[in-house]
Order: C-alpha cells, then sequence, then structure tokens
C-alpha cells in the first residue's frame, strides 16, 4: 500500500503539473494519459515493489519507469514527467494518483473556464442530439442559472462546456444532467419515481 498524501503537498505537486500544461489541452491530454499509464501499472506488484526496492537509487528507479514510459507512450509522453515520477517514488505515493488526476483537471477546468457536465441517457444519443445539447448547456452555463457554478470565473469571460456522455438504460427515457454536485433529472424514471411518491402521499 502506498502512503496517505497530505492535501497540501498534492496541491503543490498538482500546481508544479500545471505549470507545464500552461491552458494547452493537448498538454494536458498527454499527462492525463501518463497518470493512466501510471495508474495502471500500480496495480502490478513487481512494479511497485521495485519501486520500494532500497537497493536501488531515486535516481535509477526514476530512469527505469521514465524508459518504460518512453516505450509505451513514445512522443505522446509529456516533458518533465519527473516532476511526477521523483516525489511518485520518493513518497511511495501511488495510492495518490487519482487524486492527483482529478486535482490537475479541476485546475484545467478552472483557469480555461470550462465546466464539466455529465449528461446521463437511457441510450447512445446520435450526433445531432449531441451538438443540440451542447449548444442547450454552452446558453445554460452562459446566459442561465448555470452561471453560478462557475462563481471564481470573471464575469465577463465566457465559459465553454466539456459533456461527458454516459448511458443509464434505467433512465427509460429522457436525460439527467450534472454539473458538479448539482442534478437536473428530466428522465422518465424520475416522473414515475414522483408519481409514485404522488400516490403514496395521497392513498
Amino acid at each position: 500500500m502506498g502512503r496517505q498524501i497530505d492535501g497540501r503537498f498534492l496541491v503543490k505537486w498538482a500546481d508544479a503539473i500545471a505549470g507545464t500544461v500552461q491552458g494547452d489541452e493537448g498538454n494536458l491530454d498527454r499527462w492525463m494519459g501518463l497518470l493512466d499509464t501510471m495508474n495502471r501499472i500500480r496495480k502490478i506488484r513487481p512494479a511497485r515493489s521495485f519501486g520500494l526496492d532500497g537497493r536501488y537509487s531515486l535516481e535509477d528507479k526514476a530512469g527505469f519507469f521514465l524508459s518504460l514510459l518512453k516505450e509505451s507512450m513514445g512522443e505522446a509522453l509529456p516533458e518533465k514527467a519527473d516532476i511526477f515520477l521523483v516525489p511518485l517514488l520518493e513518497g511511495n505515493l501511488w495510492d495518490a494518483i487519482p487524486s492527483l488526476e482529478k486535482e490537475i483537471l479541476e485546475r484545467f477546468d478552472l483557469d480555461a473556464g470550462r465546466v464539466v457536465v455529465e449528461v446521463h441517457s437511457p441510450a447512445v444519443l446520435p450526433a445531432e442530439v449531441r451538438t443540440k445539447i451542447e449548444e442547450a448547456l454552452l446558453h445554460f452555463v452562459n446566459e442561465g442559472p448555470g452561471r453560478e457554478l462557475a462563481v471564481s470565473v470573471p464575469a465577463g469571460k465566457r465559459l465553454s462546456v466539456k459533456p461527458v456522455w454516459k448511458v443509464r438504460p434505467e433512465l427509460l427515457a429522457g436525460l439527467e444532467i450534472r454539473i458538479g454536485s448539482r442534478v437536473w433529472d428530466a428522465s422518465l424514471s424520475a416522473r414515475l419515481r414522483e408519481l409514485e411518491r404522488q400516490l403514496l402521499k395521497t392513498a
């Protein structure tokens, strides 16, 4: 098992990586690819054991994992990958990778004025329907009540939307929209639950 990470250190670690991203979505994708690869490697016991083996120096360990990443990721490997690898190996922080990924993504979205929206539907939505939903969401977060969800963005700045499409057959029909902890449920299953609640109330 890896060590628990101190929240302040996590923020500094994410800051160091975010400094190399600099609002570039291509850089962000490369870092997410690196973190995803290392998150998969962390589940391989021999790799984690090597990271802890006291017979090898930190430099040797970092060099080994860097070579492994270059081989598996090629050109997609971000520059300055050592600012991730050295603290990871020095502090045995493998279990902190998902938290670090979340912190970096949240920081990028905040800096870019991007709102991540989960759109749940009972089936895969056709491309033209997705386009219409994206347009409606853009209006919602810029001119509608969704603007309050991005309070840290300057008043004149236009927000962008990053939809995350998820299929949930139990919704039956309609959509469920999630922005952060807020949920707008316009699914048929929600209407049926409400109808059942009303019927039980009057029974």
